[in-house]
C-alpha cells in the first residue's frame, strides 16, 4: 500500500513534442497545443524534443523534394497551408530572402534555452516560449533564424539572457543535445515535425490532425491515470 505522500502526488500525462523550428505545419499547430495546456495543463508534463527535419536546405532545392519547385514555389506553399489552417499574416517570404541553411543552428539555440531552464538560468517555460517566438520570427517577420543575431534578440524578447545564450552556444552543448535529440528520434522512430509520443510510444500522433483527435486522445490517456475530463 502506498503511504500518504505517495498517494496524495499529482498525478501526470508525460508525453514527449516533437517539433522542427522551420517546420509550417508545427507553426500552425501550436494553437492545438495551446488548447490542451490551457484545458489540462497541471495535470501534462511536457518534454519538447527538436526533430530537425531540414539539416540542409540548399540540398533539399537542389535535389531533394523542393527541387521541383524552388523557392518561389515553396514559397506559394507555405502561405497557402497556413491561410488554410486559419493562421493569416505568412506569405512564406522566408524562403525567397535571406533564406535559412538548416534547421540545425535554431534548433540548437532552443536547446540551449531549454537546457538554462532546467538548470534555473531562466524562468519556467522559457525553453517552450523560445522555440513559439523563433518559429514566430521565421513565419511572420520572415527572418533568418539561423543567425546568431535573431536568436539573440528572440532571447531578448522571451526574458531569457542573451549573453548566456550566446555562451553556450559558442561551448558547442546545445549542438550535443540536438544531437542527442536527433539518435533518440530516429530509435524511437519518429517520423517528423510535429509529433506527439504518449507514454513511452504507447500512442504517437504525427502531422496535421483534428484538434478533435489530439483532445480524445488526451481525454483518454488521463482516464486511465484515474483524471476526469478536466482539471477543474
Amino acid at each position: 500500500m502506498p503511504g500518504p505522500a505517495e498517494a496524495a502526488a499529482p498525478r501526470s500525462l508525460h508525453f514527449e513534442y516533437w517539433s522542427d523550428p522551420l517546420c509550417i505545419w508545427a507553426y500552425v499547430a501550436q494553437g492545438k497545443l495551446e488548447r490542451v495546456i490551457e484545458e489540462w495543463g497541471p495535470h501534462l508534463s511536457i518534454r519538447y524534443r527538436i526533430v530537425p527535419v531540414f539539416g540542409s536546405l540548399p540540398r533539399r532545392f537542389a535535389s531533394g523534394s523542393w527541387s521541383a519547385e524552388g523557392p518561389a514555389g515553396r514559397r506559394v506553399a507555405t502561405a497557402e497551408v497556413a491561410r488554410a489552417q486559419g493562421c493569416h499574416g505568412v506569405s512564406g517570404d522566408l524562403w525567397t530572402g535571406d533564406m535559412p541553411s538548416s534547421s540545425w543552428p535554431a534548433g540548437a539555440a532552443a536547446k540551449a534555452v531549454f537546457l538554462l531552464e532546467q538548470r534555473g538560468e531562466a524562468g519556467p517555460g522559457s525553453g517552450a516560449a523560445y522555440l513559439r517566438a523563433l518559429r514566430r520570427r521565421a513565419f511572420e517577420a520572415n527572418e533568418n533564424i539561423c543567425r546568431r543575431v535573431v536568436q539573440l534578440s528572440v532571447a531578448e524578447e522571451t526574458g531569457v539572457d542573451p549573453q548566456r545564450l550566446d555562451a553556450l552556444l559558442d561551448d558547442g552543448l546545445p549542438f550535443a543535445l540536438l544531437a542527442e535529440d536527433d539518435e533518440d528520434r530516429r530509435t524511437a522512430g519518429v517520423r517528423g515535425s510535429p509529433s506527439y509520443v504518449f507514454d513511452g510510444g504507447r500512442a504517437v500522433l504525427y502531422g496535421n490532425f483534428p484538434f478533435e483527435v489530439l483532445h480524445s486522445t488526451m481525454e483518454q490517456l488521463l482516464r486511465g491515470l484515474g483524471i476526469g475530463a478536466s482539471a477543474c
